[in-house]
């Protein structure tokens, strides 16, 4: 999935490579070593200028909060999509 976005204060377009939505720890017997730990959610991408081109030169400028708002962002248009 493709979505426009920014990079410091650059328009241009995050790729979604993989998401994995995660998983709670599970519990498959009665022991305390019987237990599956929880796993994260997983979010990659790559940044892409306007035309759809690779822009490693963009990317460089992320930020951890960046790649929050990305998640988020990415969260909303995967829940438009499946409206």
């Amino acid at each position: 999935m493709n979505f426009t976005t920014t990079v410091a204060g650059i328009p241009c377009r995050c790729r979604v490579t993989f998401y994995s939505p995660g998983a709670p720890m599970r519990n498959t017997g009665w022991g305390f070593g019987d237990c599956d730990p929880d796993e994260p959610e997983e979010f990659e991408f790559d940044i892409l200028d306007r035309r759809g081109y690779p822009a490693a030169w963009l990317e460089a400028k992320l930020t951890d909060d960046d790649s929050e708002r990305l998640l988020e962002e990415y969260r909303r248009e995967r829940a438009a999509w499946a409206a």
